[in-house]
């Protein structure tokens, strides 16, 4: 298999970085070679964040790279910083409501309305992983095995789940 890659673009304050290192180690239980990382400001909140995870089934060579399988977008200010950087992404899923003007032919999803819906306000990073899940990137079992153990586990489920049901 080639080396494949999922980049996440938000602000600080969205838990970007947090969802890629679970999204890293769920690929690692799955037995793939995981590199994971992350480039954002100065600014503890509010600032733009990009992390993203390369992986592969041989070791990976370099996880620097401009051309993504797959991008989600949780904010406007992520996708213009994604935009300045020249990054590309072949599969694009927005969340609609905090990016007005989405890139063409992408997936757009209400995931902070869903999130806020379902009484699990902060955690669009997480509704996130069930759709990238839904689609088929990332085993589900490994994302919730991963979610299982980290703090506030029972929220960040449900979260994951508010993700799966937002794809048919």
């Amino acid at each position: 298999m080639r080396e494949r890659s999922i980049l996440i673009a938000g602000v600080g304050g969205q838990g970007v970085v947090f969802a890629s290192t679970v999204l890293a180690q769920a690929l690692y239980k799955q037995g793939y070679y995981v590199s994971q990382l992350q480039s954002y400001g100065a600014e503890v909140r509010g600032g733009a964040v990009i992390a993203w995870v390369v992986y592969s089934d041989k070791p990976i060579t370099c996880p620097f790279i401009d051309e993504y399988d797959v991008m989600i977008i949780l904010h406007q200010d992520g996708y213009k910083e994604c935009i300045k950087k020249g990054f590309i992404g072949n599969h694009i899923i927005v969340n609609k409501d905090l990016v007005p003007n989405p890139p063409p032919k992408s997936i757009t999803l209400p995931m902070n309305r869903e999130a806020e819906k379902y009484g699990c306000r902060g955690l669009v990073n997480i509704v996130a992983l069930g759709v990238l899940s839904k689609l088929g990137y990332v085993d589900e079992a490994s994302l919730k095995e991963v979610l299982s153990t980290m703090k506030n586990a029972e929220m960040n489920l449900k979260a994951f789940r508010i993700g799966l049901n937002l794809i048919s």
